[in-house]
């Protein structure tokens, strides 16, 4: 447990030590990286607290309060990643492309994580994992990357932006709570996992067919930054025996291959453009 959450330190450090040099304002950067972390934080450990769906293993080394350290490191790259894709990939609407790209991150996690032992979910769900737990981390990514999109139409100043630490909070609570009462909790149960493979790799090959026609869109240097964290978990995938679940993993890796404009090792690093 140490030495992987000694990895995924090393992940968050080398997403920054990529992106930064990238950015044209660095302060609106980090000071952004910072109110996704600390909004994050605020929306989870409520979560936890007040809807007890889940909870972590106590191996974790270090917790604030009910979230390990770095899960609340971690938010912050996921969030950050997803939303600069979608802003290559979308014209309009971009904070609910990054949402989507967080959503398909999460159910490529989640069941590996849960699987693994790094928390546990108290619902039933696909591989141990709600699909509420899901949603959760689209809800949070969508509002905040709205909430910044809004106050950058406006031209607001620097500091509007710790108004979306409790935005993007309270918007992740309201609609878990509209999901919950208004449907999935009429339909909680264990979801088969083989129609759900099969489910997900119709829409893999879709994807990728719609990825590799938007190829050259993403930027190497936009896509290195996910690349450590992707292969970790799958490393943590290779742990396991249970044939769904592998097959089912394998099913979110060939649309991101596809999107990915694999060219030279110098590309791997470049400025914003």
């Amino acid at each position: 447990m140490v030495g992987f959450q000694l990895v995924c330190l090393a992940i968050v450090a080398l997403y920054v030590a990529v992106e930064l040099p990238r950015q044209r304002d660095r302060a609106r950067w980090l000071r952004r990286m910072g109110v996704i972390t600390a909004g994050s934080w605020l929306a989870e450990d409520t979560c936890i607290r007040l809807y007890d769906f889940y909870g972590y293993a106590p191996e974790w080394s270090a917790f604030v309060d009910r979230v390990p350290l770095l899960i609340v490191l971690i938010w912050a790259p996921v969030v950050m990643s997803a939303w600069g894709l979608a802003q290559r990939m979308a014209s309009r609407r971009v904070w609910l492309a990054g949402a989507a790209f967080v959503f398909a991150d999460a159910w490529l996690i989640e069941p590996i994580a849960a699987a693994s032992g790094l928390w546990r979910w108290h619902a039933p769900g696909l591989f141990g994992v709600p699909p509420i737990g899901v949603l959760g981390w689209a809800y949070f990514a969508g509002v905040a990357m709205a909430a910044f999109e809004w106050l950058d139409r406006r031209r607001a100043p620097g500091w509007a932006d710790l108004a979306v630490v409790p935005v993007a909070a309270l918007g992740s609570h309201a609609l878990l709570l509209a999901t919950w009462w208004g449907a999935l909790r009429w339909v909680s149960f264990t979801v088969p996992e083989w129609p759900a493979v099969a489910v997900a790799w119709a829409a893999s090959l879709g994807l990728t067919a719609w990825a590799w026609r938007h190829q050259g869109r993403v930027p190497m240097a936009q896509m290195t930054p996910r690349i450590p964290g992707a292969v970790l978990f799958f490393v943590l995938l290779a742990a396991h025996r249970s044939p769904p679940l592998v097959a089912w993993a394998l099913a979110f890796a060939p649309p991101y291959l596809a999107l990915t404009p694999w060219g030279a090792p110098a590309r791997l690093l470049g400025r914003e453009t």
